[in-house]
């Protein structure tokens, strides 16, 4: 038996990664572990997306969390929670960081130390599959597309990789690009109700300062002030800052708050970053 280990990270590219291996023949061979790896801070749009996601496809999505400890010699475990359970609150990222810095500080998650995607995502989806299928020995289903192309993935890569598979650049003739993804969400009867740009971990440090101004906005438009303190709350106890920079929440706040009230465009901030996907490899 081949054991294929799916992570959908709430993203339009992984939605549909996750269709074609639920759909084609050629994934058959394979026992196949569909799975979402919650961080406490998804957006509301970015679970009503899984939600739909299950409902229209009957995808067998399972949403699995981190489970950490400050005990010496404890790794990253894994727990099985669901749409009514899962944590919205920051929790599961809180505790990751706390297990980070039980044996020495290394402060919250940045640019020099991004240990985010290792710690919420790949371990935790590594050790559910280990106990679901009994074995280490599976495949990995990354969902890269053409864009992502060579920085994040080379064409040597893909074909010779044994324990990963990338059905965007591989299964479609052409690799999927953003035009690709966007026909095959034009033809479904649901949507990412937000900017891809906004999606996945609120404001991940990967992403540039423009997407970060533009993600803060939205939110102080919403009256929403949930994430903004969750960031503040974690810089304040471990005493550095997550982004570019050495910028802290309250700068990038300030800066959002500033480009609001005068009205100057977006682009007067820095595009440099990556599209964040809070992949799990």
């Amino acid at each position: 038996m081949k054991y294929l280990l799916v992570n959908v990270s709430g993203g339009r590219s992984s939605a549909m990664m996750a269709r074609q291996i639920q759909t084609s023949e050629k994934y058959n061979d394979y026992e196949k572990l569909f799975v979402f790896c919650n961080t406490g801070l998804e957006r509301p749009e970015t679970i009503q997306f899984l939600k739909d996601m299950v409902a229209n496809w009957k995808l067998p999505l399972i949403i699995v969390e981190g489970v950490y400890s400050i005990k010496k010699g404890v790794g990253v475990r894994s727990k099985m929670v669901d749409f009514d359970t899962m944590d919205m609150s920051g929790k599961p990222f809180s505790e990751a960081i706390g297990q980070l810095n039980k044996n020495e500080l290394v402060g919250v998650p940045n640019e020099a130390v991004p240990y985010c995607s290792e710690y919420l995502k790949k371990r935790v989806s590594e050790h559910f599959a280990k106990n679901v299928f009994g074995s280490s020995k599976f495949i990995s289903a990354i969902g890269f597309r053409r864009e992502d192309m060579p920085k994040r993935v080379t064409w040597k890569e893909v074909n010779m990789s044994k324990k990963k598979v990338f059905p965007l650049l591989t299964d479609f003739g052409n690799a999927v690009d953003q035009f690709g993804l966007n026909t095959f969400f034009n033809e479904e009867k649901f949507k990412l109700k937000i900017h891809s740009r906004l999606g996945n971990c609120v404001y991940c440090q990967k992403k540039s300062d423009k997407n970060l101004i533009e993600a803060i906005q939205f939110d102080l438009r919403k009256q929403n002030f949930t994430y903004i303190d969750w960031y503040k709350n974690e810089e304040k106890k471990y005493g550095n800052r997550f982004f570019r920079g050495n910028l802290s929440i309250d700068d990038l706040v300030k800066t959002a708050k500033y480009a609001l009230e005068d009205g100057k465009q977006l682009e007067m901030f820095s595009d440099v970053g990556e599209a964040c996907t809070c992949s799990a490899y």
